[in-house]
């Protein structure tokens, strides 16, 4: 329902013609056949702003004629009317929305009628809009201007108020959680550069596509809408995210390897000097056989060393495994503070102070903004 609106109505006039006026004993009034009503003299009312009408007509025309022996007509008509309703969907999904109804007639002035609310509009109390709550309805008659006199209008306004709670689950719910999800990359490594790539890429993808869908039910209107204006403050968070682990990837210090087999060279590359000569002291001659059976027993202690070692290793690294799991389970302080303890603070895979700063700076403004935000439309809408 977006710029027109529909509705079912009972549609009801009556107006007086004194030729048809009658006298018969005991009878005050009777009811007329529905074609009765191309033979006699009406109003010609229309529906000014309307865009399309329907008579209802199942299983018979549903329409019903009664004449009074002073010449008053009485007509209700079954009528589905759409009409054209303005809307400012500035402040969608949060707006409120007053849809007219204006009832005139078509080719008679003043001189030959005037219309007059007779009664008040009512509305079946059991209906009900799946995204619309029903308010106040007003109702005014006005005279206007025409070419060839003035007309008399009746005019009817609905006020109804969006019901937010469709759009709370189905928008802003889904878009908080995705907001908060792309958070979690403060707390991976910062090292880890194709997780927290894929989480940024795959949280902003979604959030478009979530803005891109519920577009598609609006008009093309050329101004931002509240839901577009919490779409794109959403974005801008999880852009900011991304940059933020550009920025961490941009200032921390690339830090030195530990150790290792480079070490192990420098210490084999010092065993010889420069300009140094070597001696060879005396050259031990060995038997083939003796040779042989040397090789063979070397062989099998280094294999059987390596087998143990490798067991050994795998027995440790389970019993450590064991160990860690069942100390984050039961959340030990003790294992924490022992870890802390024996972290480098100045290692490669330490914590980015940027990402640090960004734990409670992300949270904290987010926070603020949707406050401001909720604030300001809330207000809008009230006024």
């Amino acid at each position: 329902m977006f710029q027109s609106y529909s509705m079912q109505v009972y549609f009801r006039q009556r107006w007086k013609d004194d030729r048809l006026s009658f006298y018969l004993p005991n009878i005050t009034s009777f009811t007329l056949s529905n074609k009765f009503i191309n033979n006699i003299w009406k109003p010609n009312s229309y529906f000014i702003n309307g865009r399309r009408s329907k008579q209802h007509n199942l299983t018979v025309p549903n329409a019903f004629i009664r004449l009074r022996y002073d010449g008053s007509i009485y007509m209700s008509v079954r009528l589905t009317v759409n009409a054209r309703c303005p809307m400012v969907l500035s402040r969608y999904p949060m707006d409120r929305v007053v849809c007219p109804l204006y009832i005139g007639s078509f080719g008679y002035t003043t001189r030959d009628l005037v219309y007059r609310w007779e009664n008040q509009v009512d509305i079946d109390p059991g209906v009900t809009l799946s995204q619309f709550e029903l308010g106040r309805i007003e109702q005014q008659h006005i005279t206007r201007k025409g070419r060839y006199g003035d007309l008399s209008i009746l005019q009817v306004y609905i006020h109804m108020s969006r019901a937010v709670g469709f759009f709370i689950i189905q928008t802003y719910v889904p878009c908080y959680l995705i907001v908060c999800l792309s958070w979690v990359s403060f707390w991976i490594n910062r090292d880890g550069a194709q997780a927290r790539v894929v989480l940024g890429v795959t949280t902003i993808l979604t959030t478009s596509a979530i803005g891109i869908t519920v577009r598609e039910g609006l008009p093309r209107v050329p101004y931002p809408t509240a839901l577009d204006v919490f779409l794109i403050m959403c974005i801008v968070y999880q852009m900011a995210a991304f940059i933020e682990y550009a920025a961490v990837n941009y200032f921390t210090k690339l830090m030195p390897l530990e150790g290792g087999a480079d070490d192990d060279d420098d210490e084999a590359d010092n065993l010889i000097k420069p300009g140094s000569k070597l001696k060879l002291v005396s050259v031990e001659e060995e038997k083939p056989e003796q040779e042989c059976q040397t090789l063979i027993h070397s062989y099998a202690r280094r294999l059987e060393e390596k087998y143990t070692q490798k067991w050994a290793a795998k027995i440790q690294n389970c019993s450590d495994f064991l160990y860690t799991f069942l100390q984050c389970i039961v959340g030990s302080a003790d294992y924490r503070q022992q870890r802390t303890e024996l972290a480098d603070p100045e290692a490669g895979n330490s914590v980015s102070a940027i990402d640090m700063v960004s734990r409670v700076v992300f949270p904290v403004t987010f926070g603020l903004v949707n406050l401001c935000y909720w604030l300001i439309y809330f207000h809008l809408d009230m006024s």
